[in-house]
């Protein structure tokens, strides 16, 4: 029997490195491949709003040529966000010090204030567009989310330099390696922090008052929806 591929979308590199390696052992009985990809496809200006599902797309057919692969070989599409604070209220939008965002539990500031509000706009648009969607070029595609982004909700830290990312991911992977189904239980313990599991009603939560700053993920949801069987 041809292994189906699931591709999972992460918005960072790290962000692959902390998760791929899990993600594979975790469905490695399931006679299922993954994939783990990355691309900020929703915080991305050059992306036009019309180019969303081609460049999704690319990102699955680029993993589709290097491994010759046909469109019916890709079971699904899982794109993981990073919520970034986006469904905040303007006042949780705040002048700062730092040209870069700056994000609490409750704010978000940089010395441009309107650049985060823009942000914020474009992120929730594109975001709730990508929601509606069911397929990807017929393949079939969902939507998941990390709050306030995957540092906070897997590490519970923010504003992480480059490097400590890097580091941060590295440990990360090598915790869960050898043991797959503690992760699913460090969401479950950690990191879902009451979000419902109820597909619908996880993204009505995220998107009320400073949820979206929060530690938070609806990933859970995902496990209980598609069983693992160790």
């Amino acid at each position: 029997m041809t292994r189906k591929t699931v591709i999972f979308i992460v918005e960072g590199n790290t962000d692959k490195t902390a998760l791929e390696n899990i993600f594979r052992k975790i469905y490695k009985n399931k006679n299922i491949n993954v994939e783990v990809t990355q691309g900020d496809i929703t915080s991305d200006a050059a992306i036009k709003d019309e180019d969303l599902e081609n460049v999704i797309f690319s990102l699955v057919k680029n993993y589709m040529d290097d491994k010759k692969l046909r469109k019916s070989d890709i079971w699904q599409i899982v794109q993981v966000f990073d919520t970034d604070g986006t469904y905040v209220p303007e006042t949780a939008i705040v002048q700062g010090d730092t040209k870069e965002f700056y994000y609490t539990e409750s704010t978000i500031s940089c010395k441009n204030r309107q650049k985060i509000i823009d942000r914020n706009e474009m992120k929730s648009r594109r975001m709730e567009y990508l929601l509606q969607l069911d397929c990807i070029k017929d393949i079939p595609y969902k939507c998941y989310f990390m709050s306030s982004n995957l540092d906070h909700a897997l590490y519970d830290e923010q504003n992480l330099s480059d490097e400590e990312k890097k580091e941060r991911a590295d440990e990360f992977a090598g915790l869960f390696l050898n043991k797959p189904e503690v992760f699913i239980d460090y969401l479950n313990q950690y990191v879902v922090n009451g979000v419902p599991s109820s597909y619908p009603s996880s993204w009505r939560y995220i998107k009320n008052g400073l949820n979206s700053l929060n530690r938070h993920t609806n990933l859970h949801i995902y496990f209980k929806d598609n069983p693992y069987g160790f």
